[in-house]
């Protein structure tokens, strides 16, 4: 088999979802001898020298037309270089497996209750509805079943198309042995060594939630002691800042920006909390269960399929202060924990980064061996 393959985003960027597993994918590829043709519009960081750029030039201007002119003149180049293999990303509309890391649209806009310009909006679903049509496409893979079920409802493709295919989880950096170094991480972060320790991850904290957690955590601010980790960047920072003095908890929270490495931030947690209004997966809460970390979040966040109430976290329906502090609550005072940090890290023991790559590695194969 000939390992060639072309990988389409509009960004090869440090930062991102889909970046960050990109920036995951394309050394691991290199290391299993693939040779990669990567077809974007913007380069914002080191490109490998096994790896080959091909920019797509684009209209600049209004974001609408950045993503209609990306989207084909990626599909054109990628024509013209005959690739044996393409895997897209994000709004494209030209490739032989796409792996949907978003979510359909539709789903995201009522979700996060936001109101888009009716051109952007309908550029983006004719994109949407154009790439679940090409002929091309053989395989979509998804981050969770939320997501398949979604492109099934909206656009009727076949369910053997489509193939859920959680992230994997770098067990070299991430694991339950962290939870062996709690003591040592909670003194180092000046954490009281009493204090439930909630831990909260995200970009973009509101659509990730943290205000719902503000909220939560000023309705049970005098009813045990808590201090909650916020890692992430958000241009509205300041705000949230204001929300938790406003609810009395401001000294309950410690605002720690983008971290780079975030195994000490699991190892002193005890739970970790995401009221995302919509995540087709969140791979925090994998990371999370997997470093043994019990989960609170919602069941509009994919990564709630691995959630079992009670046993490894649980999944709120909403997050009214009173439904979000009585999981936590339940969690402190459950006689429990050990057993859940356990179960935590069974329900996501499969979806090891290594074994993650052997998957994809499996698929790439089939779809070559029947072209």
């Amino acid at each position: 088999m000939k390992k060639v393959i072309g990988l389409v985003h509009t960004r090869f960027s440090p930062q991102g979802g889909v970046e960050n597993y990109i920036n995951k994918l394309v050394p691991s590829l290199i290391l299993r001898g693939w040779k990669i043709d990567y077809l974007t519009a913007m380069v914002n960081q080191d490109v490998p020298s096994e790896m080959t750029i091909h920019k797509i030039p684009v209209i600049r201007g209004l974001s609408t037309a950045r993503m209609l002119s990306f989207a084909y003149g990626a599909r054109k180049k990628a024509i013209n270089l005959g690739l044996p293999l393409i895997m897209g990303f994000g709004r494209t509309i030209y490739q032989d497996i796409y792996r949907d890391g978003s979510g359909c649209f539709l789903d995201y806009e009522k979700n996060v209750q936001k109101k888009f310009n009716w051109v952007y909006r309908k550029s983006y679903l004719y994109l949407e509805k154009k790439r679940f049509s090409d002929q091309r496409l053989k395989k979509i893979l998804t981050v969770s079943n939320m997501v398949k079920k979604q492109i099934i409802d909206r656009y009727r493709v076949p369910d053997d198309k489509i193939q859920v295919v959680y992230s994997g989880v770098n067990a070299g950096e991430l694991n339950p042995d962290l939870k062996r170094q709690k003591k040592y991480f909670k003194k180092k972060l000046k954490i009281k060594k009493d204090d439930l320790t909630i831990l909260f991850i995200g970009n973009g904290f509101q659509r990730k939630g943290l205000g719902y957690l503000i909220d939560a955590i000023g309705y049970i601010k005098y009813k045990i002691p808590v201090t909650v980790l916020v890692a992430g960047n958000c241009k509205n920072t300041g705000s949230f800042k204001k929300r938790a003095a406003a609810a009395g908890c401001a000294e309950k929270f410690r605002f720690l920006g983008y971290q780079n490495n975030v195994g000490a931030l699991y190892g002193a947690s005890d739970l970790f909390v995401l009221p995302s209004l919509f995540d087709p997966i969140a791979n925090v809460v994998l990371e999370s269960l997997y470093t043994g970390t019990p989960v609170v979040t919602g069941d509009q966040v994919g990564g709630g399929e691995l959630i079992k109430n009670g046993v490894n976290g649980f999944v709120l329906h909403d997050y009214k202060p009173d439904t979000l502090s009585r999981a936590i609550l339940s969690f402190y005072h459950s006689e429990e924990k050990n057993k859940m940090e356990n179960s935590a890290h069974g329900a996501a023991a499969p979806y090891r980064w290594d074994l993650h790559m052997d998957l994809l590695e499996k698929i790439f194969s089939e779809i070559i061996m029947k072209s």
